[in-house]
């Protein structure tokens, strides 16, 4: 008899262990998925906050750029102004110069109004190949400057 409840005791003990080891691990799970939602919350909000980042760069480098841009139309209608007065050999040299940065100087202004935000390496290749172009154009506006 002693053997029998002993056995009796110890199978209640295992089924009761087994129920409780079943429960926490449905605890265990329901945790882990609250888990999982608030880390996906989390990320959520990253990449809201990661998108509002990226617009406000954009925004505020094309705001940079199109300054940047407005400043070289003076710059080329100063010196228009100042070739004017030279004499007509001079003013025939640099007058087609003078055409060509304006083209360039458009050519950027229309670049950089077009663009469409797209995903963060087409936006650094972008802004890189952009600065390269607008540092170009400013040299060469300095060039005939200095030429004058």
């Amino acid at each position: 008899m002693k053997s029998t409840t002993l056995k009796s005791a110890i199978l209640s003990v295992i089924i009761v262990m087994g129920m409780t080891n079943c429960n926490n691990s449905a605890k265990q799970k329901a945790e882990k998925l609250e888990n999982a939602q608030e880390n996906l919350n989390v990320a959520e909000q990253a990449l809201q906050q990661a998108v509002i980042d990226s617009t406000n760069e954009f925004t505020r480098y094309k705001m940079e750029s199109e300054a940047k841009l407005k400043a070289n139309d003076q710059k080329i209608a100063e010196l228009k102004a100042t070739m004017q007065a030279e004499k007509a050999d001079i003013k025939v040299k640099y007058e087609n110069q003078m055409i060509e940065l304006e083209k360039k100087n458009q050519a950027l202004k229309v670049s950089i109004t077009d663009y469409k935000e797209s995903d963060v390496n087409k936006w650094e290749k972008f802004k890189e190949s952009f600065n390269r172009d607008l540092d170009s154009l400013g040299k060469a506006i300095s060039r005939i400057s200095i030429k004058k």
